[in-house]
């Protein structure tokens, strides 16, 4: 009886987030002075690191325990996100023709041109799979660079 009645205090008719715990909270503040210099550094290398939110990378730098932050995660999502609708049209067209093939095939009608476009999509494929791996390679290696 007490889990409903403290689930009807977190509950919002209207909607929206449930209220964070006390110590989830974040109600301290700390000020913290810089030059105009250190200020743009960390600005610009909050922007270099795909952060859309200085302040939050700043808290993550100073809460991390050897004062750095690598990366920002959104990024290698922006990548993928751009190479997975290629991957998806090239997967769709090879599997329209690998059913077609396998329609003739099973009506002793196989034509060899069908084969062969067959095997072309499917390079494609391998092409842009090979694309998609470089391009996450190419990013973490920049991260570890960083």
């Amino acid at each position: 009886m007490a889990e409903k009645e403290e689930d009807q205090k977190t509950w919002n008719p209207k909607g929206g987030r449930p209220r964070k715990d006390q110590k989830e909270l974040r109600n301290k503040q700390v000020i913290i002075k810089f030059t105009e210099t250190e200020k743009t550094a960390l600005y610009q290398e909050s922007e270099d690191l795909g952060w859309k939110q200085p302040l939050v990378y700043f808290r993550k730098k100073l809460l991390s325990k050897e004062g750095k932050v690598s990366h920002n995660p959104q990024e290698l999502f922006k990548v993928l996100n751009k190479l997975n609708p290629e991957l998806n049209k090239v997967g769709h067209n090879i599997n329209q023709i690998a059913r077609y093939v396998n329609y003739l095939d099973k009506n002793n009608m196989v034509d060899q041109r069908f084969l062969a476009e067959y095997n072309q999509c499917f390079k494609k494929m391998t092409e842009v799979q090979q694309e998609y791996t470089l391009a996450i390679r190419a990013y973490l290696r920049a991260l570890a660079q960083k």
